[in-house]
């Protein structure tokens, strides 16, 4: 099958802004927070933006051809990744998102694991990243008396950090920062705190005290990533960013050359998202030669069935790789 690239889906937030609107050809007056690349959620589908696959969607190629776009080792049935970049022109709220046991019996979605690739943050960037509250107990009293923000933690960020938010871990990206984001396939999220803000009619945004504090985890210090280089070769450079159960994440870095690379996990399709750069995808697809045009904010599936593919940087090329199953070592 075909490698694809997906129309972005514009999701208006409160804390969204402007900046990343001619990235994905999107004319609003309207504060758009993310744009949402690659989903099989029915909140946000994603739909083939061109190619012999043009304006299916990606639950249908799935449906259709689940060998090549879902592979052998989904942790769902559906596309288990969901890929968004985001634009925090605003503080998001603090927020939390439950595991797949209290996700599934509660909301009938999956839990949410996530990370944050830094496209961008302030000199000062920093996000907020864990709490101090022992218990449930303190959690709740914090709440009451209006005193949640004496008990969150913060982490500084600069670009091309990755920030690894493991579900039932509490968080916020802050003002300024703009990130790719790559998640479980899920919509689930807990509002803690949305600093005193009111919408557009004048009301505050609904707030999930209760369930937030079923799955906060107490006692706990949120994992910090530790980058290994896989190749390192000029003009070729890929490094491992994290890797856990529902995801490995990759970002690629490739310069005045063709740099050729096999799929993450054989058997399954890779995410690709392009950052950085422009160039071309290279790989033979159905028996064909494919080159594929690809620049900053595209997003792409490279279906299980083509097992090696190279990136030809026409400006130095960064591309950000995500997939899931066993990852090996």
């Amino acid at each position: 099958m075909w490698p694809v690239k997906f129309k972005p889906v514009a999701m208006e937030r409160i804390w969204g802004g402007d900046a990343l609107k001619s990235m994905f050809g999107v004319k609003t007056d309207r504060p758009i927070g993310e744009y949402w690349v690659i989903s099989a959620h029915p909140n946000g589908m994603s739909v083939v933006d061109g190619g012999p696959l043009d304006g299916k969607t990606l639950q249908e190629l799935v449906e259709t051809y689940p060998d090549a776009y879902l592979g052998q080792h989904s942790p769902q049935k559906r596309f288990p990744l969901l890929v968004k970049f985001i634009e925090a022109h605003d503080d998001l709220s603090v927020q939390v998102h439950p595991d797949d046991a209290y996700a599934e019996a509660h909301e009938g979605d999956a839990g949410k694991t996530e990370a944050w690739y830094v496209l961008d943050a302030p000199q000062d960037g920093r996000v907020i990243l864990g709490h101090s509250f022992p218990d449930r107990e303190t959690y709740l009293r914090a709440v009451r008396e209006g005193r949640v923000r004496d008990y969150l933690a913060y982490r500084p960020i600069r670009k091309g950090d990755l920030v690894f938010v493991p579900s039932r871990t509490l968080h916020a990206l802050l003002r300024g920062t703009k990130v790719l984001e790559i998640q479980q396939t899920s919509d689930v999220t807990y509002r803690v705190y949305d600093w005193d803000r009111v919408d557009a009619n004048g009301k505050p945004r609904e707030l999930h005290i209760e369930k937030a504090a079923d799955v906060i985890a107490y006692g706990t210090e949120p994992p910090e990533p530790k980058p290994m280089a896989v190749v390192d070769e000029p003009g070729f450079e890929m490094v491992r960013l994290v890797s856990c159960p529902y995801f490995t994440i990759d970002r690629v870095r490739v310069a005045q050359r063709a740099a050729e690379m096999e799929q993450g996990v054989r058997g399954n399709p890779d995410c690709a998202m392009v950052v950085e750069g422009s160039g071309h995808l290279r790989c033979v697809a159905e028996g064909e030669e494919v080159r594929l045009p690809v620049k900053a904010g595209d997003a792409l599936v490279i279906p299980a069935d083509v097992p090696r593919y190279a990136w030809e940087a026409d400006e130095a090329l960064t591309v950000i790789r995500a997939f899931y199953g066993s990852s090996g070592p």
